[in-house]
């Protein structure tokens, strides 16, 4: 399916990311204890919202005209995981965002 709309190209891209995002928070219930101490604050919320906001603003800056539904769905999905891997990755002395185990750099490793 090709998509026309801008719109329609970010609300693929949005589904993309809520899609990397499901399956991140899926990732952290399969993991003993990390469910419970990142779904009870804030700032996970908020920064979960923020992965999926970031998805779908990729068509914006990677596609002129038409795209396929597809390539939305993909950029959106993509670009939470690449930035959770870049996070995650980080030197813990530029990465400290927190204390203990439910710190920033630790939600983003899964």
């Amino acid at each position: 399916m090709v998509l026309d709309s801008l719109w329609a190209q970010v609300l693929v891209a949005l589904a993309g990311g809520g899609a990397a995002e499901l399956l991140h928070w899926y990732a952290l219930s399969r993991k003993p204890g990390d469910l419970e101490k990142y779904k009870v604050k804030l700032v996970y919320w908020v920064t979960t919202a923020g992965m999926i906001v970031l998805g779908g603003f990729m068509p914006l800056l990677y596609v002129q005209g038409s795209a396929p539904a597809l390539l939305c769905f993909h950029l959106g999905a993509a670009t939470p995981v690449v930035v959770q891997k870049l996070i995650a990755s980080m030197p813990s002395a530029v990465a400290f965002q927190g204390e203990g185990e439910a710190s920033l750099r630790n939600f983003f490793r899964w």
